[in-house]
C-alpha cells in the first residue's frame, strides 16, 4: 500500500511539474509573440472591428467610420432624410466582440485619439494594435487553459497536454492569437457548447432529466453568444440542433427548444441591428454573392451598382455539397497544419469506451459538417478570413486524432515500451506539426529583440505612423477621404473614410450627392500600396483591382521614377472615341485644374494624398 501511494504521489508531482512547464512555456511564447514578433494589426477586419470598438468605447455606440459604397447607396434609397454619417451605423459585424475590444480600449485609455498618438518617424507599430491583439492574445491562452481542463477530462492527462502544447506552438493558431479577430474568442465559446454538452450526456445516462434540460440550454446559451460573436457560426448552432433533437429523448424536443431560443436571442437582435443597412436579406444577399452567388465580394462593396441573387442553379447542391466536402481536404491547414487532425474522422469509427467522449465526437462532427457548408455557400477559403471558423474545432479534432494514435500503439502489444514508444510519437508528432514554425520563430525573435525600440510595421501595405500622424494632422473630424484602406484609415487616422469605387460615376453620380445632402464633403483621395503593390498581375492588375481609378494608382510608381513631373496622368487614360466620356471624369479629379490639386507625399510615393486644399 505504501509503495502504491508512493507511486501515486510522484505520478502527481510528475503531472504537476508537465502543468507548470507546459504553463510557462505558453505563457513566455505569447509574450514574445506581443512584445517582440508583434509589428501590429495586418487583417482589415480587425482594423474595422478595432474603430468600431473605439466608437462604443466613447460612447457612441456599434458606429463607424469606414464606409463602403454598396452600404451608402442601399441605405440612402431606405432614408427619407440625409444620411448621418457621423453616427453611421455599423451592421458588418456581430456586435460581440466588438464590445470586448471597446472595454480594453477604454480601459487603456485609447479611446482618447490624441493622448494616444504615435512619436512622429520613431514609433513603427501602433500601441493601439497591441491592445486589440492583447485580448485576442487572452482569449486564445484561455481557450488552451479550456482545452486541457476538458481534454483532460474526456481522455487523459497526457493527451490534454500533448494537444494543448500541438496547439500553442502552431504558427497559424498563433498567428490567430495576435490577429484581433474573433477566432480565439469563438473557440472559447465552442469550448463552453462541448462541455455543456456533454454534461448533458452524463446526466442522460443516468436519467437526470432535468439537468439534461439544463445542460442543453446552456450549450445553446453559448451558441447563442457564438452567434453574436460571428454570425457564420449559426452554422454550427445548427449543428447542435440536429445533434441534440438526434440524441436525446425525446427526440425532436431539444431541436424545438434549439430553434426557439436561436430565433428569439439570436436572429431578432441580428435582424434589428442589420435594419439600417437594409436587414437581414441584403445582408445574406451581400455575403452570398461572393460564395455561389459567383460574384467578387469586394468589387460589390465597392460599387453602387444593383446586384440580384443571380445564381446558376445547374446541379447547384452538387456544388454545396462537393464544396462542403472539400473542406476536409484543407482541414491540415485550416486546422494549424497539427497532422492528426485528419484522424479524427477515423475516430469516428471508433467506439470508446467513455460514453460521453463517444457521444461528443457525433456533436463535433455535426457542427463541423453544418459550419464546412456555411463556408462553402459563402465562398470562405482563406486561411485567415473573418468568416474561417474551422480553427475552433483544432482542440477536439486533435485530441480525437491523437487518441487514435494511442489506441493503435496500445494494439500493437509492446507492453513495458509503450510509455518510451508513445513518447517518441508524441515527439514526432510534435516536430511535424510545429517544425517550420520552430525553424522560423528564433530568426524572427531576434530581429523583434533589436528592433523593439521602433518596431517593424506590416508594411506593405500598411504604414500606421503616417496615418496616425499627418494625415490626421491635415485633415479635419468632418472631412472625408476615399482610400484603398478604409479601414486602415478609421483606425489609425480616426478620420471617416470611403472605400475607393470601382468606377468613377459611382463617386461623382451616386455618392457625391448623398454627401452633400448630408452636410459632408470628400477631402481628398488616399493611394496607399494596397493598390500599386500588387503581388501578382503587375499593371493589369493594378488597374483591374483599381478600376477606373487606376491613374491615380499608377501615377505613385511613375513619381518613383520622375517625382517632379507635372503631367496630369489622367489624362494618359482620357481617349478620344468611344471610352472618352468613361475616362474624362477622372481627369477633372487628378489635373491641375480639378478637384484635388494638392498632392501630399506622405511616405514618398508609395502613399499619395489628393487633397482639395493645401498643407496647413
Amino acid at each position: 500500500m505504501d509503495n502504491n501511494d508512493n507511486s501515486i504521489a510522484s505520478r502527481t508531482n510528475v503531472f504537476l511539474v508537465i502543468r507548470l512547464l507546459l504553463a510557462v512555456t505558453l505563457a513566455l511564447l505569447c509574450f514574445s509573440q506581443l512584445f517582440f514578433t508583434f509589428r501590429g494589426l495586418d487583417k482589415p477586419e480587425a482594423m474595422d472591428q478595432a474603430q468600431i470598438a473605439r466608437q462604443m468605447a466613447r460612447g457612441q455606440g456599434m458606429t463607424t467610420k469606414c464606409l463602403a459604397p454598396f452600404d451608402i447607396r442601399v441605405r440612402s434609397q431606405a432614408a427619407e432624410e440625409g444620411l448621418d454619417f457621423n453616427n453611421y451605423r455599423s451592421s458588418a459585424y456581430a456586435p460581440l466582440h466588438p464590445m470586448v475590444l471597446a472595454t480594453a480600449i477604454r480601459i487603456t485609455g485609447y479611446h482618447h485619439f490624441n493622448n494616444k498618438r504615435m512619436v512622429p518617424d520613431q514609433e513603427m507599430v501602433y500601441d493601439g494594435d497591441r491592445v486589440v491583439a492583447t485580448v485576442s492574445t487572452i482569449f486564445f491562452a484561455l481557450a488552451l487553459l479550456l482545452s486541457y481542463i476538458l481534454l483532460r477530462k474526456l481522455f487523459d492527462e497526457i493527451l490534454a497536454s500533448t494537444v494543448v502544447l500541438l496547439m500553442g506552438f502552431s504558427q497559424l493558431l498563433l498567428q490567430f492569437a495576435v490577429s484581433g479577430l474573433a477566432q480565439p474568442m469563438l473557440m472559447c465559446l465552442f469550448i463552453g457548447v462541448v462541455a455543456c454538452v456533454g454534461a448533458a450526456i452524463h446526466a442522460d445516462i443516468y436519467s437526470k432529466s432535468k439537468q439534461v434540460l439544463l445542460y442543453n440550454v446552456l450549450a445553446y446559451i453559448f451558441a447563442v453568444l457564438m452567434c453574436h460573436t460571428c454570425t457564420i457560426s449559426a452554422w454550427c448552432m445548427l449543428g447542435l440542433i440536429i445533434f441534440s433533437g438526434l440524441y436525446f429523448r425525446p427526440k425532436g424536443m431539444y431541436a424545438i427548444i434549439g430553434v426557439s431560443m436561436g430565433v428569439i436571442l439570436a436572429l431578432i437582435p441580428t435582424t434589428i441591428m442589420l435594419q439600417p443597412a437594409g436587414g437581414i436579406s441584403a445582408a445574406f444577399q451581400q455575403a452570398f454573392y461572393g460564395g455561389f452567388g459567383a460574384g467578387d465580394m469586394e468589387r460589390m462593396m465597392r460599387s453602387t451598382d444593383e446586384f440580384g441573387l443571380s445564381v446558376d442553379s445547374t446541379n447547384f447542391f452538387l456544388r454545396l455539397l462537393g464544396a462542403t466536402f472539400s473542406q476536409s481536404s484543407t482541414m491540415y491547414e485550416h486546422m494549424g497544419s497539427i497532422i492528426v487532425t485528419p484522424f479524427f474522422l477515423l475516430s469516428l469509427f471508433n467506439r470508446y469506451r467513455n460514453p460521453v467522449t463517444n457521444g461528443l465526437k457525433w456533436l463535433i462532427f455535426s457542427c463541423w459538417l453544418c459550419a464546412c457548408a456555411g463556408m462553402a455557400l459563402f465562398g470562405e477559403t482563406s486561411l485567415m478570413g473573418v468568416s474561417q471558423i474551422s480553427i475552433i474545432f483544432t482542440p477536439f479534432f486533435a485530441a480525437y486524432g491523437l487518441s487514435l494514435v494511442f489506441i493503435f500503439l496500445a494494439r500493437l502489444q509492446i507492453g513495458e515500451n509503450f510509455a518510451t514508444i508513445r513518447g517518441l510519437a508524441i515527439a514526432g508528432i510534435f516536430l511535424i506539426s510545429s517544425g517550420l514554425f520552430l525553424f522560423e520563430f528564433p530568426r524572427q525573435l531576434q530581429l523583434g529583440i533589436f528592433t523593439s525600440a521602433r518596431g517593424i510595421p506590416q508594411f506593405p501595405p500598411y504604414y500606421p505612423n503616417k496615418l496616425n500622424g499627418q494625415l490626421h494632422d491635415i485633415t479635419n473630424p468632418q472631412d472625408i477621404i476615399v482610400t484603398d484602406q478604409p479601414w486602415a484609415v478609421a483606425w489609425y487616422a480616426d478620420r471617416k473614410a470611403l472605400w475607393l469605387p470601382t468606377r468613377v460615376s459611382s463617386y461623382t453620380d451616386d455618392l457625391e450627392p448623398v454627401f452633400k445632402r448630408a452636410g459632408q464633403r470628400v477631402q481628398g483621395f488616399l493611394i496607399t500600396p494596397s493598390s500599386h503593390s500588387m503581388p501578382q498581375g503587375g499593371v493589369n492588375g493594378v488597374i483591374s483591382n483599381a478600376g477606373e481609378f487606376a491613374p491615380l494608382a499608377l501615377e505613385g510608381k511613375i513619381l518613383q521614377i520622375v517625382p517632379k513631373h507635372n503631367l496630369a496622368l489622367a489624362e494618359l487614360f482620357n481617349n478620344h472615341g468611344d471610352n472618352q466620356k468613361n475616362s474624362r471624369p477622372l481627369a477633372s479629379l487628378v489635373s491641375s485644374q480639378g478637384q484635388f490639386p494638392h498632392r501630399h507625399f506622405l511616405l514618398g510615393a508609395e502613399m499619395v494624398y489628393y487633397s482639395r486644399d493645401a498643407a496647413k
